[in-house]
C-alpha cells in the first residue's frame, strides 16, 4: 500500500483489508541520534534498526516506512536493502511514489499499480502494469414504495431549489413566433450536452475521462473504485501466456512429425491424398479452435507459468516428446513396408495408395491428437480438460475416428480416404504402440512440470534481489 495518509491510519487499514496480516512496525527517526529504530503503532514494541536484520525481521512483523524515512533512507543508500520487505509506505509525497516504483523495479520485481488521481501519474508510468481507478458511483438500488416517494419529494424539492437553466429560459424568453437561426440551434444544443455531461450519471455508464486522470498515464483504466480488475488482469495475462506456449509446442511437434512424413519419407514414394491432406487439416484447425476456448479460473495459484519459450523445460519437452514420436513413426512405417512388394516407387509419381502410405497417414494422425492431449496446459491456470467441454468432445471424436479406420469398420470411409486394408492384427497393433506413445509423452510432460516449476525458489529470489542490489549500487557509484 503506498498512500499519502498517516503511518497509523495507513497500517490500520491495511490490517482491514489484509495487507497486514502480522505485528506491523513502523520506521522512525530516533530521538537522540540520527539512527532508525521500528516503533509498533502503540509504542509498546520498538526494536533497533539494522540494515543487516530487516529480511529476518520481515519473517515475524509487517514493516511500515513513512515519506521522511524514506528520503533519509534514500539518501544513505540503504534504501535498496529496505524497499522488497515494507509492505506499507505512508505519507509519501508524488515524486516519493514514482521513486518506490523505480526503487522496486531496479531490485528485479515486477510491479502493477493501481492509482486514482493525478499524484500517482508517474508512480503509473513507471508500473510494468499501471491501473486506473475511475472514482464511479456505484448504481442506486431501488427501494420500496416509500423510498420512490421520497426521491421524487427529493427531485421537487430540487426543481423548486434550482432555476432553470440557460437554454431553457433563453428558449422560454424568446417569442413563439420566431425561428432560431442555425447558429443559435447549434448553440442551443451544444449547451444542452454540456448541461448533461457535467451533471451526475446514474452510475451504469461509463465515467467521462478528464485531463489530469490517472487514466492518461495508465494502459488499463477500471470504470469503478474497486481494485478487482487486478485479478483479472493477472488471471486474463495468466491464460494468454499459457496458451501461447502451449501453441508453440503444438506447432512445433507437428511441424517436426509432418516434416518427416512429407519430405524423408518422400524419397519412398510416400505421399498424402488430397482427401487426407485435408481431413488432417481440419481436424489441426478444429482442436486448435478448442484449445483456445478454456477460461481462466476464477481463483489465482501459488504457481507461475513459465515466462518465456526459451528455456529448458521447452526444450526438453520437445525433444523428449519427438523422440518418441519419432520411434513410434518408425516402427509402424517398418512395420507396414514388411507388407508391401519390392517395387521402386518414383518420388515424382502419382500418388497410388498402398500401405505404407496408410499406415504413415494414420500413424501421423495419432501423433498430432496425442500432442495436443499431452501439451494441453490447463489447471491450475486454465479450465482443465474435464471442463473444456469443446476440446473434450473433440478428443472422443477423434479417438472414434482412429479407431474406425485402424478397425476398417466402415470400408466406404476407408476406400473415400484411400486408405488400404491393414494387415490382420496390425490395426490393433497400432492402437497399443499409439497408447504406449501417449502414455510416454504424458509421463514426460508431468516429470519436466515437476523438475521445472514455474514459481521461483526462494534462496533463488534472495540471491537475485542481492545481484539486482548489488548492480544498481554499482551503477550509483
Amino acid at each position: 500500500m503506498i498512500t499519502g495518509d498517516q503511518a497509523l491510519t495507513a497500517c490500520h487499514v491495511a490490517s482491514q483489508v489484509h495487507i497486514i496480516s502480522k505485528p506491523a512496525l513502523i520506521l522512525v527517526p530516533a530521538v537522540k541520534d540520527e539512527n532508525f529504530m521500528w516503533v509498533s503503532p502503540d509504542e509498546t514494541d520498538t526494536v533497533p534498526y539494522s540494515e543487516n536484520q530487516v529480511e529476518a525481521l520481515s519473517d515475524s512483523h509487517d514493516l511500515c516506512i513513512g515519506g521522511d524515512s524514506f528520503e533519509m533512507l534514500h539518501r544513505t543508500g540503504s534504501v535498496l536493502q529496505i524497499i522488497p520487505y515494507v509492505k506499507v509506505f505512508a505519507r509519501v509525497a508524488p515524486e516519493q511514489k514514482e521513486l518506490i516504483l523505480t526503487t522496486l523495479k531496479s531490485v528485479g520485481r515486477m510491479t502493477l499499480m493501481c492509482g486514482d488521481g493525478t499524484n500517482d501519474v508517474g508512480a503509473l508510468k513507471q508500473a510494468h502494469v499501471g491501473i486506473a481507478l475511475l472514482n464511479a458511483m456505484p448504481p442506486t438500488q431501488t427501494g420500496d414504495a416509500a423510498s420512490s416517494s421520497s426521491s421524487s419529494d427529493n427531485k421537487a424539492i430540487k426543481q423548486k431549489s434550482n432555476p432553470p437553466n440557460a437554454a431553457e429560459s433563453s428558449s422560454k424568453s424568446m417569442p413563439p413566433n420566431r425561428h432560431l437561426s442555425a447558429a443559435e440551434n447549434r448553440r442551443l444544443r451544444l449547451k444542452k450536452m454540456m448541461d448533461e455531461m457535467n451533471e451526475k450519471g446514474d452510475g451504469r455508464s461509463a465515467p467521462i475521462v478528464k485531463l489530469g486522470d490517472a487514466s492518461m498515464a495508465s494502459p488499463f483504466t477500471a470504470k469503478h473504485a474497486s481494485i478487482s480488475p487486478t485479478l483479472d488482469i493477472i488471471r486474463q495475462g495468466r491464460s494468454t501466456l499459457v496458451t501461447t506456449l502451449q501453441m508453440f509446442k503444438i506447432l512445433g511437434l507437428n511441424c517436426l512429425a509432418t516434416a518427416y512424413v512429407l519430405s524423408v519419407m518422400y524419397l519412398d514414394g510416400v505421399k498424402l491424398g488430397d482427401m487426407q491432406a485435408t481431413i488432417s487439416g481440419i481436424f489441426t484447425a478444429i482442436f486448435f479452435l478448442v484449445i483456445s476456448h478454456a477460461r481462466p479460473l476464477q481463483t489465482l495459484s501459488p504457481d507461475r507459468p513459465h515466462p518465456n519459450i526459451f528455456c529448458a523445460y521447452v526444450f526438453l519437452s520437445l525433444l523428449g516428446q519427438f523422440a518418441m514420436h519419432l520411434v513410434f513413426l518408425i516402427s509402424s512405417v517398418n512395420e507396414a513396408a514388411k507388407h508391401m512388394p519390392e517395387e521402386c516407387i518414383e518420388p515424382d509419381s502419382d500418388f497410388h495408395p498402398n500401405l505404407v502410405n496408410t499406415v504413415s497417414y494414420m500413424v501421423n494422425m495419432m501423433i498430432q491428437v496425442a500432442t495436443f492431449a499431452v501439451n494441453y496446459i490447463g489447471r491450475p491456470f486454465n479450465q482443465g480438460i474435464s471442463e473444456n467441454r469443446p476440446f473434450r468432445y473433440a478428443l472422443f471424436a477423434a479417438l472414434a475416428f482412429f479407431v474406425a479406420i485402424t478397425s476398417d469398420v466402415f470400408r466406404d470411409l476407408n476406400d473415400w480416404l484411400k486408405l488400404v486394408p491393414l494387415p490382420e492384427g496390425m490395426g490393433v497393433k497400432l492402437l497399443l504402440w499409439a497408447a504406449l506413445m501417449f502414455s510416454g509423452c504424458y509421463g514426460w510432460e508431468k516429470l519436466l512440470r515437476w523438475s521445472f516449476p514455474g514459481k521461483m525458489p526462494a534462496w533463488r529470489q534472495r540471491q537475485k534481489r542481492a545481484l539486482a542490489a548489488a548492480a544498481v549500487k554499482v551503477k550509483m557509484s
